[in-house]
C-alpha cells in the first residue's frame, strides 16, 4: 500500500513541475528549509505531492534552522546570528549577540521559542531561548568533560531537557538540564542518533554499533533495547503518534533506502517504506510532515514524508531556471 500511494505522489509531483499546474495552485506553506545549494531559506508551497519550493527569501545563509511550524528561523550571514522573520515576500532579521560559534546543526522545542544549537566537530552546545521577539543566548556548554565525540542531541518539547550522544570506547546517552550537567543516562559505543518521547520522560537511543534502538527511562536510568530487524545501517530517528499505535518511532535507513516505523510500546514493526533514493536524515517540516533527503546540487528534488491521510513519501521539484535556481 505504501507503494501505490508513494506512486501517486510522484506522479502528482511531475504535474506540479508544469508551470500551467504551479500557477493555477493556490495552496498554504508546508513548511521553510534551509536551501544547501542556493544558500537561502525558502518555503515549501502546497499540499503533499503537489508541492513547489519558493523563492528564496533571504540569501547568502551560511547556516540556517527554520523553526517548525513558525515563520521564523535561525540563519548565520558572514558569521553573524540573525533571526529571520519568514512571514512576508522578503525576510526581515534582527542581530543576536552572544552566541558562541557557527553551529553545524540545530533542535527546537515544539512551541519554537528554545533552539539548541551545536558543534559535532567542536564539541559544544548553546541554547538560545525567547525566540523570536527576544532572543537571548545562554551560556556556552563545552562538552570536553565526556569522553567521546559528539555524534548529535535531541531536546524534550519544552526544550529543558537536552539528551546528548557521545561515541567511543567510552560512550553514552547523558542528559543536561536547567538544574544539572551530564547525567549518564545509559552507556553505548556509537549512540548516533536521539529523540524524546511526547512527555519527555524517556529518550529513545540508536546505537550505530549494534543497529538497535533504546528506551532510556530520564527518572531512573533503566533501559530496555530492541533489534531494528530487517533495516541495514539505520542511521536517524523521531518520534510521532497515530490513533491507532500510540507513540510511534519513525526510522530511516540508508543501507537499504527504508523507512520504516514501529509502535514504542509493543516494539513491533508497523511499516516499512521502501525509497528509490538515499535519505539524509528525519527533519521536521511541517505539523505532520518531515525532510528525509535535502537538496545537495540545484537540480536535486527535495524528499519529504508525511504522515497525514497516511505514512507516504513524496518529492519536490527542483526550482526551474529563472525561479530561484542558480
Amino acid at each position: 500500500m505504501a507503494t501505490i500511494r508513494s506512486r501517486f505522489y510522484l506522479s502528482i509531483a511531475a504535474l506540479a513541475a508544469s508551470p500551467v499546474f504551479a500557477q493555477s495552485l493556490s495552496a498554504p506553506v508546508a513548511g521553510f528549509i534551509f536551501d544547501s545549494p542556493t544558500q537561502s531559506l525558502r518555503a515549501v508551497n502546497g499540499f503533499p505531492g503537489s508541492a513547489t519550493l519558493g523563492p528564496p527569501l533571504l540569501n547568502d545563509v551560511e547556516f540556517g534552522s527554520p523553526a517548525p511550524h513558525q515563520k521564523y528561523a535561525l540563519a548565520f550571514r558572514s558569521g553573524h546570528a540573525l533571526v529571520a522573520n519568514l512571514g512576508g515576500t522578503a525576510a526581515t532579521t534582527v542581530a543576536i549577540s552572544g552566541v558562541f560559534g557557527r553551529p553545524e546543526d540545530a533542535r527546537w522545542s515544539e512551541d519554537g521559542t528554545h533552539v539548541t544549537i551545536f558543534s559535532r566537530s567542536a564539541g559544544w552546545i548553546q541554547t538560545i531561548s525567547g525566540m523570536p521577539h527576544t532572543p537571548h543566548a545562554n551560556s556556552h556548554v563545552n562538552l570536553s568533560a565526556l569522553e567521546g565525540s559528539l555524534t548529535t542531541i535531541a531536546v524534550d518539547k519544552p526544550g529543558k531537557q537536552i539528551a546528548i550522544a557521545m561515541s567511543g570506547t567510552s560512550g553514552g546517552v547523558y542528559l543536561n538540564t536547567q538544574t544539572q550537567h551530564f547525567v549518564p543516562l545509559a552507556k553505548m559505543a556509537n549512540p548516533i542518533a536521539l529523540s524524546f518521547s511526547d512527555d519527555g520522560t524517556i529518550v529513545y537511543a540508536l546505537d550505530g554499533a549494534t543497529d538497535r534502538l533504546s528506551a532510556i527511562r530520564v527518572s531512573d536510568w533503566t533501559a530496555r533495547s530492541f533489534p531494528l530487524s530487517g533495516l541495514h545501517h539505520p542511521f536517524d530517528l523521531r518520534m510521532g503518534q497515530d490513533a491507532t499505535h500510540g507513540q510511534l518511532v519513525y526510522v530511516i535507513s540508508h543501507g537499504d533506502k527504508m523507512l520504516a516505523i514501529y509502535a514504542a510500546t509493543t516494539e513491533k514493526l508497523v511499516e516499512k517504506i521502501h525509497l528509490g533514493f538515499d535519505p539524509t536524515g528525519l527533519g521536521e517540516l511541517g505539523a505532520s510532515s518531515f525532510v528525509i533527503a535535502s537538496r545537495v546540487k540545484p537540480a536535486d528534488p527535495l524528499w519529504l514524508f508525511t504522515t497525514v491521510p497516511h505514512p507516504a513519501v513524496y518529492f519536490v521539484p527542483a526550482p526551474v531556471s529563472g525561479k530561484g535556481a542558480d
